[in-house]
This record gives C-alpha cells, structure tokens and sequence, in this order.
C-alpha cells in the first residue's frame, strides 16, 4: 500500500495526545497530590453525630454530596421546565 492520500481525505498531521488528555492528566496528579498530603486528623460536629476522621475524607464527601446535590437539583430542574412546557 502506498502513503498517498485518498482524494477527498482530510489528512491529520497530528499524533500524539489531545490537549484535553494532558490537561485531565494534570488534573489528576494535582488532585491526588492534595487528597494524599491532607491527612491530618479532624473531629467532625453534624447535628448530633460526631465521627474523628482525616481532612482527606471529609473533602471526598462534601465533593460526592455536592455531586449528588448537582445532580438533583438539575433533575428537579429540568423535570419542571419539561412541565411548564406540557401546560
């Protein structure tokens, strides 16, 4: 087979990873930097229950609650325009 371009082809002379994958790579590293240097001890007061935990964990829930929160309030939002619409 020869290196010639079909006609039509749009050729990509680029090779190697997007930008985008580099960027969510930097992220990453970043991110597990932080969660592995936050391991310092700290006393958690909600309401009536109290648990002892490191600051690492506390972080990865309140990030997983404000997922969750996100997500169901963008449920609730889009069920209730969807409704406004059917009215």
């Amino acid at each position: 087979m020869s290196d010639q371009p079909i006609p039509g082809q749009v050729s990509n002379d680029r090779s190697g990873p997007s930008f985008a994958l580099i960027l969510l790579a930097i992220v990453a590293a970043l991110a597990t930097v932080f969660f592995l240097q936050n391991g310092e001890e700290v006393a958690i007061d909600f309401l009536v229950f109290e648990k002892l935990t490191t600051i690492r964990w506390s972080i990865l829930m309140a990030v997983a609650l404000g997922i969750l929160l996100d997500r169901a309030f963008s449920f609730w939002w889009r069920r209730r325009r969807s409704n406004k619409k059917n009215s």
